[in-house]
């Protein structure tokens, strides 16, 4: 707990006491004492908050500054920059044979790329659908976009750094130095250190779409062009946040995070509550996680489900005199842990085991995974199918491997489920 909160929580018991003596029709001696007590109190309590917010803001925007989580200028720009482009207008100039011009120019120049930053991805598309022109003889409703799982990789701690050219490698050191209390005239032992380096090339990962003429012109171009566009965006983004989880690492799919990790013993007993804990109280080591808050686990949608159903006191059972409790580990698991959650591109059961993600999430501004870019969203075959009035739009991503810069950060579980 802060001090600010701290204080708040003082503030809060006096102020109750204030308002139950002030209720009273007469007050003694003693209480009027106590109320003007009370009240000095309460304003001192004032000053000492606002002071407390003022130092604990600071030191927190320190660490960030530490950690490199603050923004500089120009990343706020660029920032400012992803919220104003569009990928619209990035295909439609493509299709004219045009560079983008405006936001959408201004953010391709910053980020160093001929085609759509893959930055963009970073802020959802707003679009304001236009009505539909009264002579097509439809009132169309504006098209409902198609539904994706909320993108898993970023609650997992997955960095994307972009990369240049070339091939990506990142190290981490595995043998550091060491340290002792030496007898006066005894030599320290040198210990050779050792660096790890991991490497990957890039996997390009392809989306494409048709749109016939006929079609635009018969719904409009607002409605139909735009919503097909910005579907096509969605399922490359979603491909990839699939493959950074369940990527097999065989050429031509990258590899995810679950290929990276040490396959658990299948367990033989359905999961109840106990053991969803000691899921997570096993995650506890100390260096990466040193309390139930710090380890989050993303789980299977069955495993999540059991879970939902899994009482506190289940395991007594109705025979002795005592009810199932009234908390699932899933209520339990909101209260008392870093994060437990399902997504559906989670691995489905198999051979009634699901497989799980362990994150100890308690060094933050560390890197611990990333999956690297090659920066851009490329578009080309603008004008295949031109005799037939269709045009394409064929986009390209190229992403590496996810690697594990710190495994000690992460473990593979499972969940026997019936």
């Amino acid at each position: 707990m802060t001090n600010s909160q701290r204080l708040l929580l003082k503030q809060s018991e006096k102020r109750e006491r204030v308002n139950a003596l002030l209720a009273k029709d007469e007050l003694t001696g003693e209480e009027r004492t106590e109320l003007d007590t009370l009240t000095g109190r309460l304003q001192e309590i004032e000053g000492e908050y606002r002071a407390a917010v003022t130092v604990e803001q600071a030191d927190l925007e320190a660490e960030q500054r530490a950690a490199g989580n603050v923004p500089d200028a120009e990343m706020r720009e660029r920032i400012e920059l992803r919220g104003r482009a569009r990928l619209t207008n990035f295909i439609t100039a493509a299709l004219r044979g045009r560079l983008p011009e405006g936001a959408e120019r201004e953010l391709a120049e910053a980020a160093g790329v001929d085609g759509i930053p893959l930055e963009l991805w970073d802020a959802p598309e707003e679009r304001a659908v236009a009505a539909v022109p009264g002579t097509v003889g439809v009132n169309l409703d504006p098209i409902r976009p198609q539904l994706f799982a909320p993108s898993i990789a970023p609650r997992l701690g997955i960095e994307m750094p972009r990369v240049p050219s070339g091939t990506y490698a990142t190290a981490t050191i595995t043998t550091g130095q060491s340290a002792a209390g030496l007898a006066k005239s005894a030599a320290a032992a040198g210990v050779a250190g050792a660096i790890t380096a991991q490497t990957t090339t890039p996997h390009r990962v392809s989306a494409r779409l048709e749109v016939t003429l006929e079609d635009i012109a018969s719904v409009g171009v607002a409605n139909f062009e735009a919503a097909l566009r910005q579907n096509l965006s969605s399922v490359l983004s979603d491909q990839l946040d699939d493959y950074a989880i369940n990527g097999s690492g065989t050429d031509p799919i990258p590899g995810g995070i679950l290929a990276k990790l040490t396959d658990p013993t299948a367990g033989t007993a359905v999961a109840d509550f106990d053991a969803f804990v000691a899921a997570f109280a096993g995650g506890i080591d100390g260096l990466w996680a040193s309390t139930m808050k710090e380890v989050a686990i993303v789980a299977g949608v069955d495993t999540y489900k059991l879970s939902a159903a899994a009482f506190r006191d289940k395991t007594i059972g109705t025979d002795k005199g005592i009810s199932a409790g009234d908390m699932t580990f899933a209520d339990y698991a909101m209260m008392h842990t870093g994060g437990w959650w399902t997504n559906k591109r989670m691995p489905a059961a198999s051979s009634d085991n699901q497989a799980a993600i362990l994150y100890r999430m308690g060094r933050p501004g560390v890197r611990k995974a990333v999956c690297p870019h090659w920066g851009a969203i490329s578009i080309d075959d603008m004008y295949t199918g031109s005799a037939k009035a269709e045009r394409y739009f064929t986009m390209h991503v190229l992403v590496g491997d996810v690697l594990l810069v710190q495994p000690d950060a992460y473990s593979e579980l499972t969940f026997h489920l019936a």
